[in-house]
This record gives structure tokens, C-alpha cells and sequence, in this order.
């Protein structure tokens, strides 16, 4: 008899097998084996693996009569398989029943721990936190985290009935951003529910030998209560390893993804397209040859709303496909009919010229080969745009957010030029009859448009129209739980988007979806069109460079966050200026410019997405698109933003009012100007200094900035307004003060005018410069 004896890679499972007469039946013929034991099989089994059998025989008779057939080496081949297999079983089972050592207690009680901003309450049930300032925290010290494969995961029970963002570990003192985590939110709950935070996501901070001092931030407000109970430090249980390992399969998935479309970009196409025109009843697209072309086969085709522009289009029956002929010139030119109301000029329709397939994939349809970069509509029908009369020309213009903080008097008190609107998508328009909605044609289209939101807005519009004012409208779709579908009913929020964020990004994943954000734009452009619900710039979402807190669609990498962006981006204005043709766009930014170190996948380099949006232009079409940026001080606690630590350079770390010049001039280079080549319009569209009434020397200061602001942004010939953020102090915003009055009470419902008031007043005003006077010592001294 030959014995082999296999140990698998867990200490506690052997398993031994006897094979009689391998050794003979190796060198036998297969058809007359000499007889002889039988092969059994043996397992010598631990606690943890007690309901699996200790021993698997195989028959004698069944082997020997296999051995004396042709079926012989079959049989043996069978059987290498099948130990094989459990093998694996065993190996897989081992791990998952590992013996983890068991949950250690933290104690929250203790004085040992540190509080700041931070109340706590200790009972014999649980403790009660109540959060103090806009800083609430608590140290303390975990013990050693040895290496192990598994996660070392903080957990906690909780019940929070407010819910709190920002949830952030930081390792070791002296505390720094450096070493920081952040966590996933607590989510909002009337009882008590379980939350955890993934210590290891950066193992370098975790110590194997000894105590390591933590300290877990509870968001950024104050006057929090929520209750926490059984807190532990332990490794993570099955589903959370699960989850991880399904984590890391979409971060895979997502990095090709981007390197796909970071490649797209970079393509030598053999075609470009270089004209998409509407007219009355057609789509005229042109192009020319730039390369060798290796098939005569070619077709122009519309790429679908939810399509990546990487990713190769696939066509069936139902797709619009239109041979092109290349002539002797090496040009082309395709008139496909289509009249105003026809799904082939939808709002973010694009082309693109394939070489399709003769062959059918699995779903039935035909794979293509791109032999262009995709192409936007360049003109739209004059025929579709309302008659209007230019924008009035801006420069440097005085605005306000948060407009409906004010009376209309206010407004004309302080010469406003400029204003914005929030506008909040979601659930503004329905494809289907709900009630309070009214049935409208948009596009050709019966849809159901909800009637509240839609006449609030039309006075909020109304009154800044009333006085003259350039009225913005800022896009967002507010981050629900409720906006997350149930079905397969469409939604404008994005799926992935994490609850961290206060927006997401628009639902551009599936093509239902895509048609309902499509149709609300629609509804928008048609609507604000007009006189007095008149709409010229369009601000496409929030922040964008900080999309985790502000146009949320999970951890992505940046391609892929910009490509779901240009394409909204693009969709607003196909949709805006096809009604209105001096209706403008605007990508919105934070003051950082080079970030240090973005936490990864949730924050993007300005100064990368605006290079990417000209490279953008190059490849898929040059657009009006313009800048919508918040130049806040390099602290939004302190308003003297003359002393910024700011460099002179396009290097630069950020870019506030001290420092703006340089970005005015980046803007006037020939690459970065729109298709006629004028400068891009700029709108200042949120800032605003802090200052509280109780400080007599901040009041004072806040005056000053505001007087410096228009010294400063009257060098910049692209900036139309400074859009100052806000009237009225609010108590939602962490402590800060911005308002240029204070907070309301009921003997001032819209809060007492601060020094910053008449300041602001005074701009552009005969009493500016007697005024200004008294504040310009701040920043000239």
C-alpha cells in the first residue's frame, strides 16, 4: 500500500488517505489492474468541525470493478477532484470558525477618558452624551491590536434620535488631520441600534504591543444628546469581513473603470466630430478624419443618457444607427431627421461614430468599436429659444445669498445686483399622477409637476426679479433615506451616495432615472425662462471638490466622479440654453485649490477637475460653462483674509480673496476661454466672514473684509458678482456668524444690522469711500 497524508494549512484539520495500489495501478495497463485494498479516506476532525463526518469510504467493489475498466482513470480523476473539494470545504469552514478572542470593554465612564465639548451622564443602563460646542470629542486609551486578518472594529450600541455626520477616529497624540479616520455616521434612530468604526482601515496607527490613545469626534454641533451603551474593542464578525471583501471587489471594479475612462481621454481617435446642430426638424452632425481608418463600415449613433462615453455603446433593433460615408475630403455630414419633440434630441443626448458588430452577444445585442469620442450639441434651434434680451452686463456686482432671509426694502437698501436660489430637485417632478401635482406637457411629454415647491419658488424667484436683480438657481438633490427607491420606481439620488453627504449627485446610473433628472430640467428651463421667473445662471450642485460632504455618490475615484458630473453638468446646459441662449452653467468650488492629501476618494484637487473640464471641452466639445467659486478665508473663523497664508502662484494650496488675482488671470489664457473665445463668466457665489455680535473687534473686522473684498475682486475682469453669504446669522451653521446681520429674535425677526451691514450698503455708493476709511487700516497697516 502507498500512503499519502495531506495537511491542510489550518493546525487543527489532518487529513490522511490510503490509496492501495497506486503505485501498481500507475504502471498498469487501465484495462487489467492488479487487485488489491481498497482506497479509503480518513479525517481526523476538530471540535468546530464536529457535524462533518469523521470518515468517507469508498466502495471496494466499486473501485476494483472501475479499476478492471476503461473508466479507471476517470475514477481517479474523480477522486482528486473530489478531495480537492473538501479540502477547500475544510480549509473555508476552519476560518470562518476561527477561535477570535473575545470582545475587551472600554470604559466611556471612567475619568480616565477625556471630554471636550462634551457632557456625560453615567446611569447603570447606559451614558448619556450631550454635546457642549462645536467640537464634542472623547479620548481614551484601547489596548493592544495584534495583526490578525480581520479587522479590529470599535463598537458601541447607540440611540441618537438626532443622528450625527462627521464621525471621525483620530490615533495618537498630538492629535492631527494626518491621523485621522473618518467614520461612516450615526444614523438617525429611535432606539437602540448598533454602530461600529473600522479601526484598521489604517493599520499604521495601530499598536501590537502596548495601549494606543484614540479619540472619537461626534460630529460638529453642539446641543447633541444620544445615549451609548457596551462599548468594545473586537475583530470583525462575519458580515462585516463579508461586506469588506464585497468592498473591495467594487474598489477594484472601480479603479479599471478609471483608468478606463482617464485612457478616453488620452485616445487618438481616428474621427472627430466637430458640429452637432439642431435645426427644425433635423440633427445635423459633421466631422472629418484625423487618422487611418482601417473599416469602411462605419455608424453614427446616439449614446443613451446613462451611458458612460468610455465604455463601448452596444446596439439592437431598437437603436438609431446612421451610415456615414467619408468623402475624397476626409469629411462627413449626416442630416437625421428629428423634430422638436423627438427622443433623439433629449436633454443630454450625445453622438458618436462606431464600427458595429455583425455578431450578437448574449443579451442579443452588437458590440461596437468607437471610432470618435463622443460629441455634444454645439447650437440648438432658435426656433425652440424664448425671446429675450441679453443679461445684464455684471462686473463685480454686490449679491446675496439666501435671498428669502429679507424683505424686498432690504433688498433695494442694499443695491443688490445678484442673487441665488436653492432649488431642491427632488420630488419637483413625477412621471406618473401623485397628489398636488399638476399635469404639464414638458418636452412632448405628460408629466406631474408638484405644485407646492414649484409656486414657492416662484416667489422666491419673483421677489429677486421684482428688484432687478440676476437671479442664480443652485441645483441640489438633498441626501434621504426616503429618497433611496424600494422599487423600480426612478429617483434623482444617486444610489451609492453615502449618508455622510448633505447632497448627492443626480441618478445619472440608470436610464429611467436619467430621463426624470432630464425632464426636471426641462420643467426648470421652460418655466425660468421668462420675465419674472427668470433664471440666467445655473449653478450645477454644491462644492463639488468636496463631494463626500457636498454632491455625495460614495467613495469613487475622481474619473469616475467627473465623468457622472460633466455629463449632469452637461444635461443642465443642453436644457437651459436651449430655452434661454444667455443662460450659463456654472461648476462650483471650494477655496482649496491643491488640497494636501484629500481623504482618498471623497475629496478632488480643484485645480484637477477644472483641468479635466477644459480636457473634457477638447475631446467631447467646448461649452460656455463658467466658474462658480467660494473664495472663503484660509480660516472661516477668522474673517482677516489679508492675512492669509496664500502663494501667488497657480501652486497655490487655496484660493481666497488675497490671492484671487492669480486664478482671474488663469482664466484669461487661450485654453481655458469658452467656444467664442471670451473669458469664462465667474460668479463669487458663496462667502462670507464670521463674526460674532458679542465681539466688538470681530464686528469691526467683518466690516473691513467686506471693503477689501471689492478692492480685491474689482481687479478680477472675469468675476460677475460676489454673491456675500448671508444676510441673517443662522444657528445651523457650527458656530459661525456669517450674516452681515445677527441672529433673528422677535423683537428683530431679521436680526439687528451689524457694522458689515453699512458696509456692504455702501459699496458702489457716493458714502463708500468716506466710509471705507475708518476699516482700511486692517489690511493696509
Amino acid at each position: 500500500m502507498t500512503m499519502i497524508a495531506l495537511r491542510c494549512t489550518s493546525n487543527s484539520i489532518w487529513c490522511s488517505i490510503a490509496l492501495g495500489c497506486c503505485g501498481e495501478l500507475l504502471q498498469s495497463s487501465p484495462t487489467h489492474p492488479p487487485g488489491g485494498a481498497f482506497p479509503s479516506f480518513a479525517i481526523e476532525s476538530t471540535p468546530t468541525l464536529q457535524c462533518l463526518p469523521h470518515m468517507i469510504s469508498i466502495n471496494r467493489s466499486s473501485v476494483q470493478s472501475a479499476f478492471r475498466s476503461d473508466a479507471a482513470v476517470r475514477y481517479v480523476a474523480l477522486f482528486l477532484f473530489f478531495l480537492t473539494w473538501v479540502i477547500g470545504v475544510f480549509a473555508t469552514a476552519e476560518a470562518q470558525n476561527a477561535v477570535m478572542p473575545p470582545p475587551q470593554s472600554i470604559d466611556w465612564a471612567s475619568e480616565a477618558s477625556k471630554l471636550h465639548d462634551l457632557r456625560r451622564e453615567v446611569s447603570d443602563v447606559a451614558i448619556t452624551f450631550v454635546t457642549t460646542g462645536n467640537d464634542p470629542s472623547i479620548a481614551f486609551q484601547i489596548p493592544a491590536t495584534p495583526a490578525n486578518e480581520r479587522h479590529w472594529v470599535l463598537a458601541m450600541e447607540v440611540f441618537c434620535p438626532q443622528g450625527i455626520r462627521e464621525m471621525e477616529v483620530f490615533y495618537q497624540q498630538p492629535w492631527s488631520a494626518q491621523r485621522r479616520v473618518d467614520q461612516p455616521p450615526i444614523i438617525r434612530s429611535e432606539g437602540w441600534t448598533t454602530y461600529s468604526c473600522d479601526l484598521s482601515r489604517d493599520k499604521q496607527f495601530l499598536r501590537e504591543d502596548g495601549p494606543i490613545w484614540l479619540r472619537l469626534d461626534f460630529g460638529a454641533a453642539a446641543n447633541k444628546r444620544f445615549q451609548v451603551r457596551n462599548v468594545v474593542l473586537r475583530l470583525e464578525n462575519d458580515f462585516e469581513l463579508r461586506t469588506r471583501q464585497q468592498k473591495l471587489e467594487r474598489i477594484e471594479s472601480l479603479q479599471k473603470l478609471d483608468s478606463q475612462i482617464a485612457s478616453y481621454y488620452q485616445t487618438a481617435f481616428p474621427i472627430k466630430i466637430t458640429q452637432v446642430t439642431h435645426d427644425s426638424d433635423h440633427i445635423l452632425i459633421a466631422g472629418e478624419s484625423t487618422g487611418k481608418l482601417s473599416t469602411a463600415n462605419l455608424s453614427l449613433i446616439p449614446r443613451n443618457l446613462s451611458d458612460i462615453s468610455a465604455i463601448a455603446a452596444r446596439v439592437d433593433s431598437q437603436s438609431a444607427v446612421h451610415p456615414i460615408r467619408i468623402n475624397a475630403e476626409g469629411t462627413f455630414e449626416v442630416r437625421v431627421p428629428a423634430v422638436s419633440d423627438s427622443t433623439l434630441r433629449a436633454t443630454g443626448m450625445r453622438w458618436q461614430v462606431v464600427s458595429i458588430s455583425n455578431q450578437l452577444d448574449s443579451d442579443g445585442k452588437r458590440p461596437t468599436v468607437p471610432f470618435s469620442a463622443v460629441h455634444h450639441v454645439d447650437t440648438f434651434d432658435v426656433a425652440e429659444a424664448n425671446e429675450l434680451p441679453p443679461t445684464p452686463a455684471l462686473r463685480a456686482a454686490k449679491g446675496m445669498t439666501c435671498l428669502s432671509e429679507l424683505a424686498p426694502e432690504h433688498i433695494r437698501e442694499l443695491g443688490l445686483k445678484h442673487g441665488s436660489v436653492n432649488i431642491v430637485l427632488s420630488g419637483l417632478v413625477s412621471i406618473s399622477p401623485r397628489p398636488g401635482f399638476l399635469p404639464m406637457e414638458i418636452r412632448g411629454r405628460k408629466r406631474y409637476v408638484n405644485q407646492g415647491m414649484m409656486r414657492q419658488l416662484d416667489r422666491r424667484v419673483q421677489m429677486g426679479r421684482d428688484a432687478g436683480l440676476v437671479m442664480a438657481g443652485i441645483l441640489l438633490i438633498p441626501n434621504s433615506r426616503n429618497g433611496k427607491r424600494a422599487d423600480d420606481s426612478p429617483t434623482l439620488q444617486h444610489p451609492d451616495a453615502d449618508p455622510a453627504g448633505a447632497y448627492t449627485m443626480p441618478n445619472l446610473v440608470d436610464q429611467d432615472s436619467a430621463e426624470l433628472y432630464a425632464a426636471t430640467l426641462d420643467f426648470l428651463a421652460e418655466r425660468y425662462s421668462r420675465g419674472n421667473l427668470r433664471i440666467d445662471h445655473w449653478i450645477v450642485h454644491n462644492e463639488i471638490d468636496a463631494g463626500w460632504q457636498w454632491t455625495n455618490m460614495g467613495e469613487v475615484p475622481m474619473h469616475v466622479y467627473l465623468d457622472h458630473y460633466f455629463r449632469s453638468l452637461r444635461m443642465v446646459d443642453a436644457a437651459t440654453r436651449r430655452i434661454n441662449p444667455h443662460a450659463r452653467s456654472f461648476i462650483t468650488l471650494t477655496h482649496h485649490w491643491n488640497l494636501a492629501d484629500p481623504p482618498h476618494w471623497r475629496w478632488y484637487a480643484s485645480k484637477d477637475i477644472v483641468e479635466a473640464l477644459v480636457r473634457h471641452g477638447e475631446v467631447e466639445g467646448n461649452f460656455p460653462w463658467g466658474l462658480a467659486h467660494h473664495p472663503y478665508p484660509e480660516s472661516l473663523w477668522e474673517s482677516d483674509t489679508w492675512n492669509d497664508n496664500v502663494e501667488f502662484t497657480m501652486d497655490t494650496a487655496r484660493f481666497t480673496l488675497k490671492n484671487w488675482k492669480v486664478l482671474d488671470d488663469y482664466l484669461h489664457t487661450k485654453r481655458l476661454r469658452d467656444p467664442k473665445g471670451n473669458v469664462r463668466a465667474v460668479l463669487l457665489s458663496e462667502q462670507g466672514f464670521h463674526a460674532s455680535e458679542a465681539d466688538t473687534e470681530a464686528l469691526d473686522q467683518q466690516a473691513a473684509a467686506v471693503f477689501y473684498t471689492f478692492e480685491k475682486i474689482r481687479e478680477c475682469s472675469s468675476v460677475l458678482a460676489f454673491d456675500y453669504h448671508r444676510p441673517v446669522d443662522s444657528r445651523g451653521e457650527g458656530g459661525l456668524y456669517l450674516g452681515l446681520r445677527g441672529l433673528s429674535s422677535p423683537e428683530h425677526p431679521r436680526g439687528e444690522a451689524k457694522p458689515a451691514w453699512d458696509a456692504f450698503k455702501a459699496i458702489d455708493t457716493p458714502s463708500e469711500s468716506n466710509l471705507r476709511v475708518r476699516y482700511e487700516s486692517h489690511w493696509k497697516d
